[in-house]
């Protein structure tokens, strides 16, 4: 009976111990991290360094989420408690990469950094882009919160309360706790259960995602793709959304020349408006040989005369031949004089700024420098290619494009610069005011901004 009052005093301070330790780990977990604002820092960059969302940064710290302006020196409140509350398995796992997916969105939906997940799968130091169908390693699941902590607690105290209520006999101590290991042991099997169902419903969700079939209405059309072509270019050839070609096809990380896309719902036809450009240059050609027709009447005639003038008169047909040689040439230095004038020119601010603001909605894609994705430096870069000025593909090479000059002074058309000149950070279109047009960060896309709570460090005027 002794040794049985022993053994049951040493499993109820086990147990207490035990739920002490496991209520000290809870309330270790919450404690929030703070960080010191210093040069350059932005939000997304903290929230890469810890692990944490933008938005939860920016909820703590009441950041305004359309600026993210943060100043240097101010002293910020980084969340740890989102990160730490949630149940995520520490092996490694394997996700087959879908259309949409990128390396900075799967960091943030297994709870881990784009660094960590390049070392993983051995990618370079610099890899943005993932294919769909690539298979890639994540050192955990996907996070979901623990509803769990609160019911163990609750079942240790459980446990503890019974025990010691037990004390008092020492066959009815030994009973309950053979009670408390068997309730112990079913709860552990059934969160395991619980766990492997979610991981099944979370497989099955996976693969329904994965054969989900492209939607085709019942007016499309079927384009093949050409060298050159862009998701873009293609919408605006037959008056579609970049959205509705995705919607309507399963697109991998680039097009292929020859690659056959259905077209829903188009708006226009690339075809008839060929037709309709070769009709308006019909009447020109038949003009233009008219013009030739009547022409070469006229030289007739004028050598007619020519002949007539000859027998009548050698000096006086000479007199008319140098006068119609003197008329042919002004004729032609008119002409040569009209074409200069006529040569229109390359590239007008207006019709700069109209282009970059066609692309608005285009979403942000680290390196992007297409209108499947931009960011900032290439939507910069894309916009003056177009009008024939190269200004190189980073910031750092933009900066250098043109004549520096102070944002007070800037010109629609001129570029915007935020950091300090010699190692700027981010670029845009200045529009006028305090408007400007940019591809912003990840998870936004190409729109014009207002930099009154944003203000830039300096403009260049491209050259």
């Amino acid at each position: 009976m002794k040794d049985l009052n022993n053994t049951t005093k040493k499993i109820l301070f086990g147990t207490v111990g035990a739920a002490g330790l496991f209520l000290a780990s809870s309330a270790s977990v919450n404690a929030d991290t703070t960080h010191h604002v210093v040069k350059n820092d932005t939000v997304w960059d903290l929230s890469q360094k810890y692990g944490v969302s933008i938005q939860s940064i920016e909820q703590l710290n009441k950041i305004n989420t359309d600026t993210h302006l943060i100043r240097e020196g101010q002293t910020l409140t980084i969340p740890t408690t989102g990160k730490t509350a949630a149940k995520t398995a520490t092996k490694t796992s394997q996700v087959t990469v879908k259309a949409g997916d990128t390396l900075w969105a799967l960091a943030q939906k297994y709870g881990t950094t784009v660094e960590k997940l390049r070392q993983l799968n051995g990618l370079a130091s610099d890899a943005y882009l993932i294919h769909v169908g690539d298979v890639i390693k994540v050192d955990g699941q996907v996070t979901t919160t623990t509803t769990t902590n609160a019911q163990a607690t609750s079942t240790v105290s459980s446990e503890a309360n019974q025990t010691s209520q037990a004390a008092s006999t020492a066959s009815s101590e030994a009973n309950q706790t053979s009670q408390a290991a068997s309730t112990a042991s079913s709860e552990a099997s059934q969160t395991s259960q619980a766990t492997s169902t979610a991981s099944s419903e979370a497989s099955q969700a996976a693969s329904t995602s994965q054969a989900a079939t492209p939607y085709v209405a019942a007016n499309h059309v079927t384009y093949t793709v050409q060298a050159g072509d862009s998701l873009y270019t293609i919408a605006q050839k037959y008056g579609v959304t970049v959205d509705s070609l995705r919607q309507a096809n399963t697109l991998g990380a680039t097009l292929q020349v020859g690659q056959s896309l259905t077209v829903n719902d188009p708006t226009k036809n690339p075809q008839a408006s060929v037709a309709a450009s070769q009709a308006e240059q019909t009447p020109a050609q038949t003009t233009t040989t008219s013009q030739a027709t009547q022409a070469t009447q006229t030289t007739q005639a004028a050598t007619t005369t020519n002949q007539v003038a000859q027998t009548t008169s050698q000096p006086a047909a000479q007199t008319q031949t140098s006068q119609a040689s003197q008329t042919t040439q002004t004729s032609q230095q008119t002409q040569a004089s009209q074409a200069q004038v006529a040569t229109p020119s390359s590239y007008s601010v207006s019709a700069l700024l109209s282009y970059a603001q066609t692309f608005t909605g285009v979403p942000y894609v680290l390196g992007g420098t297409t209108p499947a994705g931009f960011d900032c430096s290439g939507f910069t870069q894309y916009v003056f290619n177009h009008f024939g000025k190269n200004i190189g593909r980073t910031t750092y090479q933009q900066q250098y494009a043109g004549t520096k000059l102070a944002v007070s002074s800037a010109q629609p058309g001129d570029l915007l610069f935020w950091g300090a000149y010699g190692s700027a950070y981010h670029v845009g279109i200045y529009l006028g005011g305090s408007s400007y047009i940019a591809a912003p960060e990840p998870g936004e896309s190409v729109s014009v901004k207002s930099f009154t709570y944003y203000q830039p460090s300096f403009a260049v005027h491209v050259n």
